[in-house]
């Protein structure tokens, strides 16, 4: 039995997993097999998600069915013709808020007893409006560099955040992990805070890029919070191979001017 309640401007549904009477196999059972994957951790895991667009919504759809315990989903878009290919929307979802749309269409998918709460309203707005912002992990996944900032600079202390997004091309896509205390998405993609910055718009969109850096960006997760292991904290993919894919571990730079700002407003 599934349900829903509102509270305030925020939408809150439970969900009971899938628990078949006639199946003694547990429904995790196979992920539970994989070398440094905990369910258990899973089980407990908050995650908050900035952004329920194209990377937002495959992100959360993985997380869902992989059983984790909360979910809170912040967007202010609405649901537009476009997103129709790409992202967990229908017809009946048009012009209708992206975080309140994707929570109720994704609760039905989950595996386990997982909440997702959903704010309709950019992150920004819910930190001035008081939202609960407690979380074990925070996937950013918005079109635009100033909330990819604010967020980093939100949580760059307090806990692991995984960066994700796309070229207005469509043909390659990143994920970087932000540690507390280590490089920040500044020190690995220093363009996010220059003047010469600029949101996605209509830009080109196409469902195959966003699946696979959706599926590092799950990974990400899990290797900070359980044992999995990975040899980088920032990835970027070619779909089409004509560069080669990046792999590195981006450290601490001290002429990083978002680190080094938040740095000294915290001491």
């Amino acid at each position: 039995m599934k349900n829903s309640t509102v509270w305030l401007k925020s939408a809150r549904y439970q969900s009971n997993g899938i628990c078949p009477k006639s199946s003694k196999v547990e429904v995790t059972s196979a992920q539970e097999k994989v070398p440094g994957f905990d369910q258990s951790v899973m089980n407990r895991l908050r995650v908050l998600l900035v952004g329920a667009g194209g990377l937002g919504g495959e992100i959360a759809h993985g997380l869902i069915r992989k059983g984790v315990f909360q979910l809170k989903i912040y967007d202010g878009d609405r649901v537009s013709v476009s997103n129709l290919t790409r992202q967990y929307f229908y017809e009946s979802d048009l012009n209708k808020n992206k975080a309140l749309c994707l929570g109720k269409n994704l609760i039905k998918e989950a595996t386990k007893r997982t909440e997702i709460i959903t704010y309709p309203v950019m992150f920004q707005k819910a930190i001035e409006e008081k939202s609960d912002t407690e979380c074990d992990v925070v996937v950013c996944a918005p079109d635009n560099d100033d909330t990819r900032v604010y967020v980093s600079k939100y949580f760059m202390n307090k806990v692991p955040i995984i960066f994700t997004g796309l070229d207005r091309e469509a043909s390659t896509g990143y994920v970087f992990i932000q540690n507390p205390g280590q490089a920040c998405i500044a020190c690995a993609r220093p363009n996010a805070i220059s003047k010469e910055r600029f949101p996605c718009g209509e830009a080109a969109a196409i469902i195959d890029l966003g699946k696979v850096v959706s599926g590092l960006s799950l990974f990400a997760i899990d290797t900070t919070v359980m044992k999995r292991k990975t040899g980088w904290n920032y990835r970027q993919c070619f779909i089409a191979g004509f560069a080669p894919d990046i792999m590195q571990n981006v450290e601490k730079k001290k002429e990083c001017l978002l680190c080094r700002t938040t740095r000294k407003r915290h001491e």
